[in-house]
Order: structure tokens, then sequence, then C-alpha cells
């Protein structure tokens, strides 16, 4: 960084670099999408005060006229924590945002002839990102980031929107609607709202089970377009009333196996499909950071975020979202609004690379003839 706004003092530089790296650099770097308004701003013959200029787009009219260079900076990694809070806004601008979503698995729907939508319940992309250095990688991982309150029932309701997946489906052909979750959508009032719309769910927790219903069903379906979504445990399940750190590479590498046992299904019955994978928030666990304790909440209450009912109790508000027409008040990095138990190995709730960022993972499964080579 230091070497880059060095370059800056002395000229105006196109610079190849990740969109969200550019929330890292000092408030006063003017930011310019094309070498044409650096042109303008430079030529204007009215007197303009020296400032460091950053430009994001080149074209070859300006070909020669300012220095281009790369700059290779991972803005997901734990340094994110350090802006993260206070640039939530523009963050979200420059990269994938989970309300997004849906219109993404909607827009692509055509293509295939069943989509799947694997949910995972607390994962953090930092857990799943070296998937993609595997070797022969068949699936795609982005980054992105949770723009709502980092809790269950507000990431997943995210993810699914409104009017849901499953419905706007429905009208592009997938008639077909098959749901699995660990939950009973009669007792549980999130789990109904997420699955409302899809008329044959069942309540598996045995995920043999979910493969086998899987596998009967398209063995039948005679061609019919086909949405199915699935709700597995992750690492949330693993935060709370646990007295020691449980073993994240098993857990997640569990998660793996089971998108990865989906997808070899569906390739095997020569499904045209697309898998999708993301999760409803990460965690941040106890042992990464230190904890600044700004309030003096109750015991059981969330560490990392509250209702505006409870603001009394902490000195700090942190950023405040709406949601379905109530408010939450969440935390940044490493803020905790008081001490955690000593059966709490982890949080979620707030603001953090490790709770905000989490994976969305495509797979598209082609048959032989359609594609040339399976996927």
């Amino acid at each position: 960084m230091e070497e880059l706004l060095a370059l800056l003092d002395k000229t105006p530089a196109v610079v190849n670099i990740h969109p969200v790296s550019l929330c890292f650099l000092p408030s006063d770097v003017l930011i310019l999408g094309t070498e044409a308004e650096a042109t303008w701003l430079l030529d204007d013959p009215h007197p303009v005060l020296p400032q460091r200029i950053l430009i994001t787009g080149a074209t070859s009219l300006y070909e020669g006229r300012f220095p281009h260079i790369r700059y290779e900076h991972d803005p997901f990694t734990p340094a994110l924590n350090s802006i993260l809070l206070e640039r939530f806004e523009d963050v979200a601008t420059r990269m994938l945002c989970q309300s997004a979503l849906p219109d993404r698995i909607v827009r692509s729907s055509d293509l295939f002839d069943l989509v799947l939508l694997f949910l995972v319940d607390g994962l953090s992309y930092r857990d799943v990102r070296n998937w993609a250095a595997s070797p022969n990688t068949i699936f795609t991982i982005e980054p992105c980031l949770v723009d709502v309150p980092t809790l269950t029932q507000t990431g997943f309701s995210n993810i699914i929107g409104d009017p849901p997946v499953a419905a706007r489906l429905f009208d592009r052909g997938f008639h077909d609607r098959l749901g699995f979750t660990y939950w009973d959508i009669q007792d549980n009032e999130m789990a109904g709202h997420l699955f409302h719309t899809i008329p044959r769910t069942e309540k598996a927790g045995d995920f043999r089970k979910i493969v086998s219903a899987l596998r009967e069903y398209l063995e039948t379906a005679a061609g019919r377009k086909c949405y199915v979504q699935i709700v597995r445990t992750g690492l949330d399940g693993y935060v709370h009333n646990q007295k020691r750190k449980p073993p994240v590479a098993e857990i997640v590498a569990d998660v793996r196996r089971e998108f990865e046992t989906l997808g070899s299904l569906l390739r095997e019955l020569g499904v045209r499909s697309c898998l999708y994978l993301t999760a409803d928030h990460g965690i941040l666990w106890r042992d990464e950071f230190e904890p600044k304790i700004v309030g003096n909440a109750p015991a059981r209450s969330s560490p990392r975020w509250c209702g505006w009912r409870e603001l009394y109790y902490q000195e700090d508000r942190g950023r405040r979202f709406v949601v379905g027409g109530e408010e939450y008040y969440c935390l940044g990095f490493p803020k905790v609004r008081r001490p955690l138990r000593i059966d709490e190995q982890g949080v979620h709730g707030g603001i953090s690379f490790q709770e905000s960022i989490v994976p969305f993972i495509t797979w598209e499964v082609l048959p032989v003839a359609a594609g040339g080579t399976a996927l």
C-alpha cells in the first residue's frame, strides 16, 4: 500500500485492483473510473489542487498518458476487519451481496433441468476458499457479503428472497420442488417460512436419506424440471454450549463431501443441473480475537447484536439494520456487549470478516452429450 500511495503522490495511475481493495485506500485518494475523467480534470485550464488519483479503467485512446500497474492485494483476509464496519456500504457496492443471490440463481436457471440450493448453517468463506485450489476443481467459489445481521433467521431469509426462489423458479417451469431440512417445519417458524412454497418437504437429519430420496425422485422424474432446497448444519451448532472448540476442519470436510455427493449423483443420472452452496453467516471463534467489552448485557443475551430495546446495556450502538420491520444493532470487530461465557466457543451476529463474508459456490453439472465432457 505504501508503494502504491508513493506512486500516486507523483502521478495518476491506472491500477488493476480488486474493487474491495479500494476501500483500504485513504479517503483523500480520488478514485475515477476512466482515463478520460482524469485527463479532463488535469487538462482543465482552471487551477486544480494537487491530489492522488487512482484510475480503475483503461482504454487505448489514452495509451501512454498514465502508468499502468497491477496491485496484488487480497481484501478477504482478517485485515478486512480494520475497515468493514466503517466502510460497510462501500464494500457492499463493490462485491457480491447475499441479497443478490436469488436473482443470480433465477437468472441462470433456464440453462438447467434441476437447480439445487445447499444451505449451510454457519460457514465462513475463509473455511472453504482453499477448495478452489484443489486439483481438478469443478466449481467456482466467490466471497459473498452478508448484507443483513449475521443471524440464522435473517441470513437464510436473505438468501431465499421474497418472493422466494422456489416460487420464482415455478414461474420458469420448475414445477417440481423438493425440500430437506433438519428442522420440523410444523414446529419451527423459520423453517416454515423458508420452505412454505415447497410442497414436498421432508425432515432429514441423516444425509443418506436425502441422497436416497433425491435418487428415487430423479429416476421417475421423466424430464420434469425440479428445484431442490436443502438445509444442513454447519459450524453454528458447535458454537453454543460447548466447552471446547470443535474440529472445524473435519466439519467443513463433511460439508464438502455432502455437496460433492449430490453433484456426483446428478452427474451419474445425467441431469443437466446447477448446484449452489452458501451459508447464512460465518463464525468468529473466541480464540481468534481479544474481545473489547463495551457493555454489561445479561449473560444469556447475544454478545454481538441487540434490538433497540436493549441498547441501554452498551456504550456502542454498532451498525443499525432494519429487516422485516425489525431493528438490529450489530457490533463491529472486536467488540462484545458482555464477557463471553466459558461455553461460548464462537460468536456471530456482528460485523467482521469471519462472520460477514460467506462462500457462494456454483457447480454446473452437464451430461456428456450436452457439454462434451461431464463436469
